[in-house]
């Protein structure tokens, strides 16, 4: 009975380690969804159309007062983005950096609940896009 009684405790901690590491864990990407091949990003044709319907449009990153201070908006996305010391890109752990981890938080994710949240492919883009340099093209 005890043996038993052990091997249900062992299984329903193993089946908690497993739901656990499926959220959000720094560095980790939490949608790995997209079975598009990505081999190439732009950030002027790609990643700023995702920041424009994700995070302007909905009035948050734009404007005279931008969330968080860090206006997306066209103009200003890449300057923003690429302000040294701010840790928003890094080149070497894309998903370690500010922008991709609060792309994926479950915590405080941006777009924030009630938004749709980035597709996979999308997130892809943004990691793919790093990853390349994070080039203003």
């Amino acid at each position: 009975m005890k043996k038993q009684y052990n091997s249900c405790l062992l299984l329903t901690g193993v089946l908690l380690i497993v739901s656990y590491a499926c959220t959000y864990n720094k560095g980790e990407v939490v949608n790995p969804g997209c079975t598009t091949v990505i081999s190439s990003v732009s950030f002027a044709t790609e990643i700023q159309p995702i920041l424009t319907i994700n995070c302007t449009n909905v009035g948050c990153h734009s404007g005279n007062t931008p969330k968080g201070n860090l206006s997306l908006e066209e103009s200003k996305a890449y300057a923003a983005l690429s302000k040294p010391g701010k840790g928003y890109i890094d080149t070497d752990n894309p998903t370690y950096s500010v922008f991709y981890s609060s792309l994926v938080s479950t915590t405080a994710p941006m777009p924030p609940a009630g938004q749709q949240p980035l597709s996979a492919c999308d997130l892809k883009r943004i990691e793919v896009w790093m990853k390349e340099g994070a080039l203003d093209n």
